[in-house]
């Protein structure tokens, strides 16, 4: 509600698009004036950059850390790790030399091939 307790309608669009009507008569009177856009000013290439920010100089720790709380830290890691069963294990062994030979037998039979083909071309 405004000060004098009318309550402000709702900006509504007229039927075929034109503008919706004034809030008052103090706007309607008032001529409409044209919106521009700022104009940005030429940039001058002999104006000197901004400075960049000095960087934050980094904490300064009071207090140097044990040489042997880098051991404890490295148990404390290898503790939350996740270790695969035997069985997981084995499995994902014999899955590795598995690839292992198919890939070696791929690569030596595009050797072979290419090898052979370039015999063939040079010789």
């Amino acid at each position: 509600m405004g000060s004098k307790g009318k309550k402000r309608k709702s900006d509504k669009r007229v039927p075929g698009g034109g503008a919706p009507p004034p809030a008052s008569k103090r706007e309607a009177q008032e001529p409409v004036k044209a919106v521009t856009q700022p104009q940005a000013a030429p940039v001058k290439k002999d104006e000197p950059k901004a400075k960049p920010k000095p960087a934050k100089p980094a904490p300064v720790r009071t207090k140097k850390p044990s040489k042997l709380r880098f051991f404890v830290d490295a148990v404390q890691e290898l503790r939350k790790a996740h270790w695969p069963s035997r069985r997981e294990t084995v499995r994902l062994s014999i899955m590795v030399a598995v690839v292992c030979i198919v890939v070696g037998a791929l690569l030596g039979a595009f050797d072979f091939l290419f090898s052979g083909l370039m015999r063939f071309l040079l010789f």
